[in-house]
C-alpha cells in the first residue's frame, strides 16, 4: 500500500512549541479546488495502472480541520467524480488536533470512511495553544469540548504525546494523567525532535527518552490488559515476545517507494518532514504523473540506504531487523546524510535492554530476515 501524506493546509490554529510547520517562513493558502481535482485524476491514474495496489491518504498539516466541513464533501465529490473504478482502494485516514471538530464535520468525514482520528496532547502548560504565549487553557478547553464531540459520533480517537524537556520531570504523573484521559490506552509516547539551536530548552537526548520510557513501562506491563493499544510497548512486545512483524515507518526498511507528501502548493516530496524541510523534492503534482514521483531517482538513496548500514553502522547489532538504522530524515539531521544510522536508535537500544527486558523476562533473539 502507497501511502500519501496530504497537506491541504500548512495553516494551524496552534502554536505548539516543537512543531516544524508552524515556523516555515511560508505556509501560503490552502490547496486549490482545482490543484486538489488534479490530485484525484493522478491517483486515478497511478491505481489504474496498477491494479493491485491501494492508497492510504493522511489528511494532515498544519491543522487539516481548518478547511472547513465543505472542503471534505468536496473532497468526497471529486472521489466520486475521477476514481468512480478506483475508489474502493483509496482510503482516508487523519491526524487532527481536534479543537475545531464540530457536529458539521461528522457526515463529512464519515462519507470519506474516515472512522478514527489521530490526535495529540500535552498536559504540561504552554506546549501546546494558540498565540505567542502558547494558550494552553484555551486549548486544553476546545480539545475537551472536541473530545466528547468526536465519541458522540462513534468516532475513535487516539493521542500522540510528545516527550520533552519538561516530561522528564514527572513520567508516571504524565502517565496517569493521559491514561485516565483516554481510558482504553490508544497513546503514542514519541521523543521531541529539535534540531535547531532556538528550542533546545525542550529538547532530550536519546538517553532521556529511554529512561522516561523505563519509568512508566513497568506500570504499563502490570495493566496491558486494562492499557492494550500504548506505544511503543505494543509494538515491541508484539515483536519481541509474539514474533511479529509490526514495524513502523521509521523501523521498517523499506520507506522508500511507499511513501509520497503533496503540500498546499503542489510540490512533492518523500513524506510530511523531509517536505517541511526540503528535503527529497520529486516534482510539482502539476507536471509529473504519480508514477513518475513514485520512481523518483532520489528514492535510491532510501533504498540502498539498508545495505550501507548493515555493513557499517548496524553491522552484527542485534536489534538490526525491529530498527534498521531508524528514520533517514533523523539521520540526515544529524549526518547530512541518509547513509548512517538514526541517533535515536541508542534510545531503542538502552530501553530494550536496561528495561523491558529485565522487567518481562523476556530476551529478544533476532529472527533471520
Amino acid at each position: 500500500m502507497a501511502t500519501l501524506i496530504l497537506k491541504a493546509t500548512e495553516e494551524c490554529n496552534s502554536n505548539c512549541v516543537y512543531c516544524d510547520v508552524v515556523r516555515k517562513d511560508e505556509r501560503g493558502s490552502p490547496m486549490s479546488a482545482d490543484l486538489l481535482e488534479l490530485v484525484f485524476i493522478r491517483l486515478n491514474e497511478f491505481l489504474l495502472e496498477r491494479q493491485d495496489e491501494h492508497i492510504k491518504i493522511i489528511w494532515h498539516g498544519g491543522e487539516p480541520l481548518l478547511l472547513g466541513p465543505k472542503y471534505f464533501h468536496m473532497v468526497w465529490e471529486l472521489q466520486e467524480k475521477h476514481c468512480r473504478e478506483t475508489q474502493r482502494r483509496i482510503s482516508h485516514d487523519m491526524q487532527s488536533n481536534l479543537t475545531l471538530f464540530t457536529d458539521d464535520y461528522a457526515l463529512a468525514l464519515q462519507k470519506l470512511g474516515i472512522k478514527s482520528i489521530g490526535s495529540s496532547y500535552d498536559p504540561e502548560p504552554h506546549v501546546r495553544g494558540p498565540g505567542k504565549e502558547v494558550d494552553s487553557e484555551h486549548y486544553n478547553r476546545m480539545f475537551m469540548r472536541a473530545i466528547r464531540t468526536v465519541e458522540k459520533h462513534g468516532y475513535s480517537w487516539g493521542i500522540i504525546y510528545v516527550v520533552t524537556k519538561k516530561s522528564l520531570a514527572k513520567p508516571k504523573d504524565v502517565f496517569f494523567y493521559l491514561t485516565n484521559l483516554k481510558l482504553n490506552g490508544a497513546i503514542n509516547f514519541n521523543p521531541v525532535l529539535i534540531y535547531d539551536d532556538v528550542r533546545q530548552h525542550i529538547a532530550i537526548t536519546p538517553e532521556e527518552y529511554a529512561q522516561f520510557l523505563g519509568t512508566i513501562f513497568s506500570l504499563w506491563w502490570e495493566n496491558s490488559h486494562r492499557y492494550p493499544n500504548i506505544e511503543p510497548f505494543r509494538s515491541l512486545t508484539r515483536i519481541i515476545r509474539d514474533g511479529k512483524r509490526d514495524l513502523c515507518c521509521a523501523d521498517s526498511g523499506n520507506c522508500a517507494y511507499g511513501y509520497f507528501n503533496i503540500t498546499p502548493r503542489g510540490q512533492c516530496s518523500h513524506c510530511g518532514r523531509s517536505g517541511d524541510w526540503g528535503l527529497l523534492h520529486y516534482g510539482d503534482i502539476r507536471d509529473s504523473s504519480l508514477e513518475e514521483i513514485m520512481a523518483d531517482p532520489q528514492r535510491g538513496q532510501l533504498a540502498e540506504r539498508n545495505a550501507i548500514l548493515e555493513e557499517g553502522e548496524c553491522n552484527n547489532c542485534r536489534f538490526w531487523t525491529i530498527c534498521h538504522g531508524g528514520c533517514p530524515l533523523d539521520a540526515y539531521a544529524q549526518h547530512g546524510s541518509f547513509a548512517h544510522k538514526s541517533p535515536w536508535c541508542a534510545a531503542k537500544r538502552e530501553f530494550i535492554e536496561r528495561y523491558f527486558e529485565p522487567i518481562t523476562g523476556i530476551r529478544f533473539d533476532p529472527p533471520r530476515e
